[in-house]
């Protein structure tokens, strides 16, 4: 359940970014979301990028970890 919610909020927060870079730079979404997706060399969006697997595996693991704790409990039951 965490990671769908982190996914969501990371895709939603990356639209409303690239919403206002079409604004402002008067383009449209799609362009922007590439753009703002995108990997160039030389850049540090890998940065980004590692963050992002990072919250994800930490998601990943709390679901993980929660789940199996609820299964000792029913066990323990």
């Amino acid at each position: 359940m965490r990671v769908v919610i982190f996914l969501t909020i990371f895709v939603l927060l990356s639209v409303l970014i690239a919403q206002i870079d079409a604004y402002l730079y008067s383009s449209n979404v799609i362009t922007q979301l590439k753009i703002l997706l995108a990997n160039e060399p030389g850049s540090n969006k890998w940065m980004i990028y590692g963050f992002l697997l990072v919250g994800l595996l930490s998601s990943v693991w709390n679901s993980v970890k929660e789940k199996v704790q609820k299964i000792k409990n029913i066990g323990s039951k």
